[in-house]
């Protein structure tokens, strides 16, 4: 940040003349040695003249390098550039603090020096409008419009009154001086200058000509925020925003991550768009917005430059890291049935199949892990159904209530009671086939709570077979245990969709 150094410069409002029937010093009320300018009373109090002086003060040094010994400034007034569209939508309702200014108004110019967000420093944007090289120069609503004769219209919101009272009487003096010379012979604007000399230089310089000071690059800019979240916006020099979008990054990758953790495949292409959209969607606004906020003549060494081009390389590889490593971490993570459950040798009573082309319903059902039949004909299917890391027990039971009424089915039991040593729950309830028929549904749930999977055992019968089919249903867990996973064998042509509807005639005991 350049060094402050005494004011050369006094603010004379009235060098080109009077603003009204008397001088400013003798119509204003009340006179204060501290004072801006005689008869600053009449226009700002005396805590704005005191921030107003703390501001001019800030931005001196800078104006300074341009200002001319002959050069007489007639006022300084605190504003807001209205930033371009693009520039607004990147910084939302940060737009204008961050485009806050000093306009210092001079008998031959308009000079603007870009202050900090909050307002109390300056940053190193110099920019200048020549009056001869402006067309029109009107305040109206608040709001100070410059129509060049060569280059964009300005606009400033200027928001104090007193500003705006005294900038009323001031642009009358000004417009004698608006294009001497003719629009042929005026250069485009607004001028920007090296805040270290005051030489002119291009808009948005790689350096300066006159005095070699090196600025900061929007090209670094733009690569360290596809590199590393929030790392341009660090390097353009503000820390408050770099950490924002570092966060904000962060967020956006970790929900994307516990998308990829999801126990639901068909979620998988939703996780992988939702990533690719909103990737590119930060990382563009990541590029902007630090290309806008670099893109301002800030001065630079050689050797904070080469650190941040290391940093570029270093927080790049990082990145491609974070997100190549996201998919072998939710394959890692992605739930799979460890164990079955299993009653042989246990009770000969039970016949089980784990070939789907012996089963007579659900052998199209990818959750099936095996089918056992009872001598009095009742046959249940066991499913298995593994847990992701966002799977709860409570979510899953709800969801599965919630399915059975939807589908017109009556609960007669909701309850924990499930054999020892099991835990989970029990639901039964009653509906109708496809055949009209009275039918009791008979669902038990076992939670493998060390591999977070949920097993169910499953049997259809009519409802006067309801009770014996519910205490066989039972009879198999009381006597079934835990075993090493043992997929079903399905045939390259069975089919794997989800669902199988049950032949419920032929599944009566």
């Amino acid at each position: 940040m350049l060094t402050a150094r005494p004011c050369h410069h006094k603010i004379e409002p009235e060098h080109l003349g009077p603003l009204g029937d008397r001088s400013l010093a003798e119509s204003a009320k009340a006179r204060n040695p501290d004072d801006l300018f005689d008869g600053a009373s009449t226009f700002l109090s005396a805590r704005h003249q005191r921030r107003r002086r703390e501001q001019w003060n800030a931005a001196m040094p800078l104006a300074e390098r341009v200002l001319r010994p002959e050069e007489h400034v007639l006022y300084v007034a605190h504003a807001m550039q209205m930033p371009p569209v693009l520039h607004a939508l990147a910084l939302g309702v940060m737009a204008l603090p961050y485009h806050q200014v000093m306009l210092v108004f001079t008998d031959s110019r308009l000079i603007e020096v870009l202050m900090s967000a909050r307002g109390k420093t300056a940053e190193h944007r110099l920019r200048s409008f020549p009056w001869a090289c402006v067309r029109d120069l009107k305040l109206s609503l608040g709001k100070l419009a410059l129509v060049p004769a060569g280059g964009k219209k300005q606009s400033w919101k200027v928001p104090l009154g007193g500003d705006r009272k005294l900038l009323k009487l001031l642009l009358p003096r000004l417009k004698p001086l608006l294009l001497l010379e003719g629009a042929q012979t005026a250069q485009r604007v607004p001028l920007w200058h090296c805040p270290q000399c005051g030489a002119t230089v291009p808009a948005n310089p790689q350096s300066c000509d006159s005095c070699r000071t090196s600025f900061r690059s929007t090209r670094l800019a733009a690569l360290l925020s596809l590199a590393f979240p929030g790392a341009g916006l660090f390097y353009a020099g503000h820390p408050f925003l770099g950490t924002l979008d570092f966060l904000g990054e962060v967020l956006l990758y970790a929900l994307f991550v516990l998308m990829m953790l999801e126990n639901n495949p068909e979620r998988l292409a939703a996780a992988l768009g939702f990533g690719v959209i909103f990737f590119f969607l930060t990382k563009l606004e990541s590029v902007h917005l630090s290309h806008i906020l670099t893109a301002r003549s800030t001065p630079e060494t050689e050797t904070r430059r080469t650190g941040y081009r290391r940093f570029a390389v270093a927080g790049g590889l990082a990145s491609l890291l974070l997100i190549a490593g996201a998919f072998p971490l939710a394959a890692a993570a992605r739930p799979v049935v460890d164990r079955d459950l299993d009653v042989s040798g246990e009770n000969g009573a039970w016949r089980c199949s784990r070939n789907v082309e012996e089963w007579d319903f659900f052998s199209g059902n990818s959750s099936a892990r095996s089918q056992w039949r009872h001598p009095s004909g009742l046959r249940v299917t066991l499913f298995a159904y593994p847990q992701g890391v966002l799977d709860s027990v409570d979510e899953f039971r709800t969801q599965f209530r919630a399915s059975l009424l939807q589908q017109g089915v009556k609960l007669v039991k909701d309850d924990e009671n499930v054999p020892l040593p099991f835990r989970g729950f029990r639901i039964v309830g009653l509906g109708r086939g496809e055949g009209g028929e009275q039918l009791s549904f008979i669902h038990y749930f076992v939670v493998d709570k060390e591999n977070r999977d949920l097993h169910q055992a499953l049997a259809i019968v009519t409802q006067e077979s309801g009770d014996m089919a519910e205490e066989l249903v039972s009879d198999l867990l009381s006597h079934a245990h835990w075993i090493a996973a043992v997929p079903p064998e399905r045939p390259a042509h069975a089919r794997r969709t989800a669902g199988g509807g049950p032949k419920i005639e032929s599944d009566s005991p």
